[in-house]
């Protein structure tokens, strides 16, 4: 049976979603020989109190399965979702509904918009709405537009990006350690022959400083590796390094995680490894050769385990540049890997430098990346380029005037504060001394890479957040900011 997926428009409100919305409606009706209240009748009388429905009309070639929802409704405060979030979300909304009950044959989108802002962020939300992380047998064939537009590379792309961050987080702990989360990278990233790619061994990260990784990852059976990814771009732009956290399974270490609602989730905590990657991947794919700027990424991949080489509180670390911390708790290892990761970048040169983790509920809700920088115009830019991606973020003060929290007796700071809870802001403050003057923006994703429970279209599990933001700002961001 023929998939039919709608937005259904409101009268009721004032919503840029509506008239695209409306249009397609009408253009499905004309196609079964209804009117379009028929349509919207069926799918009332089939849904209820919900804001979705899924009916079965009948057509001139035969009966059709028409599954529609309902846009969420337009909010004005700020940080409230943009129109192409939530056109994303609806596009999510249906390619879930329309995932549990398909045949094998692509769904079809009834939208006549014109914007390909909105046009591809509700296809792309088909798109990944239709996959199911961790069940490569249910590939869904991909969603075409009614209305016989093509589908354009770059949307595969980038709906291709976020489908392999998916997959790869959801991946059970056993079969993705260090090692293998290596491989992967390696061979996703190595598609391209622009992305050059290394894995280094703990003796190459012995000779680095890279004290925190090996500490972090010298509790495992399963020894610690950093990816090294590099882009050679345009040497007239500003360079720009990435670090993105790659903890295979975040145990807490000897502060062992107590909740066991968390603890069964902690395969996500590589999910910024796995965005980086992808970012890189797809901005190497969307610009030329040699254009845009040199990016380089350091990826520390390793597990945060219990034994008896754990990495003990009230150890002291070396970091690349000779920068020491006292681990005060062994649960905040996520910042002490980055900034093994800032510091070798900050050594190398590198004009700005972003680094990504989950560390912390992320500190703007569960739509929103968080964000902390030490420069309002990078900021300014990182957030933008989510904007354009509808992949957005929202930007944090930074702690000022709380340095005393991770003073320490023994090293140059501690990675957690002992007198107050710690939080999203400590970790930037932590990690803000690492990037030095460079312009720096630290990206928390925890809050928005792996859900505990649905919201917006995504249902629980990993959501890709980031890549998308992350690759607009590597592929084209850059050439308006020349040296």
């Amino acid at each position: 049976m023929q998939i039919e997926l709608v937005v259904l428009p409101d009268p009721e409100r004032t919503d840029p979603l509506n008239e695209p919305a409306a249009a397609g409606l009408d253009a499905l009706a004309a196609a079964l020989g209804a009117e379009p209240a028929s349509i919207t009748d069926w799918l009332s009388a089939a849904k209820g109190e919900a804001e979705h429905a899924r009916a079965v009309v009948p057509g001139p070639d035969g009966p059709h399965l028409v599954i529609g929802v309902r846009a969420e409704s337009p909010q004005r405060g700020p940080g409230a979702p943009s129109v192409a979030s939530r056109a994303w979300a609806s596009g999510l909304a249906l390619g879930g509904l329309a995932a549990e009950v398909a045949d094998g044959s692509p769904a079809r989108i009834w939208w006549e918009c014109g914007d390909p802002v909105l046009d591809e962020a509700l296809w792309r939300g088909v798109r990944i709405g239709e996959q199911r992380p961790g069940s490569p047998e249910r590939v869904a064939p991909e969603p075409v537009f009614a209305a016989g537009e093509p589908v354009p590379n770059d949307w595969r792309r980038r709906a291709d990006a976020i489908r392999w961050v998916r997959e790869l987080v959801e991946l059970p702990p056993n079969l993705l350690g260090p090692a293998e989360l290596a491989q992967r990278i390696t061979e996703y990233c190595g598609e391209n022959a622009a992305v050059e790619v290394e894995v280094w061994d703990a003796v190459r990260l012995g000779r680095g400083d890279f004290g925190a990784v090996l500490a972090v990852g010298g509790g495992s059976s399963r020894p610690p590796l950093v990816a090294h990814l590099k882009v050679p771009g345009d040497p007239g732009l500003p360079s720009i390094g990435l670090v993105g956290k790659g903890i295979a399974f975040d145990s807490g270490g000897l502060n062992l995680k107590r909740d066991a609602g968390e603890m069964s989730w902690m395969k996500s905590d590589m999910a910024a490894a796995a965005t980086v990657a992808a970012a890189i991947r797809l901005a190497a794919d969307e610009r030329g050769a040699g254009s845009g700027p040199t990016i380089e990424a350091i990826l520390p991949l390793c597990d945060n385990a219990v034994s008896g080489t754990s990495a003990r509180p009230g150890d002291v670390v070396r970091h690349p540049g000779g920068e020491t911390t006292e681990i005060v708790d062994t649960d905040c290892e996520g910042r002490l890997v980055l900034a093994d990761g800032l510091s070798w970048l900050r050594e190398a040169g590198y004009d700005s430098l972003v680094d990504v983790g989950t560390l912390t509920d992320g500190g703007a809700g569960l739509r929103r990346t968080g964000i902390w920088s030490n420069d309002d115009e990078f900021a300014a830019r990182v957030v933008a380029a989510g904007e354009r991606a509808a992949d957005p973020a929202w930007i944090l003060p930074l702690p000022y005037g709380e340095d005393q929290a991770l003073e320490s007796r023994v090293a140059d700071s501690r990675n957690a504060p002992l007198d107050r809870p710690d939080t999203g802001r400590h970790a930037a403050a932590y990690l803000a001394r690492f990037a030095g003057a460079r312009p720096w923006a630290h990206l928390d994703i925890g809050g928005t890479a792996y859900l505990e429970f649905p919201i917006a279209g995504f249902g629980e599990g990993p959501t890709g957040t980031g890549v998308l933001m992350l690759a607009e700002l590597l592929a084209h961001d850059g050439v308006a900011h020349r040296r």
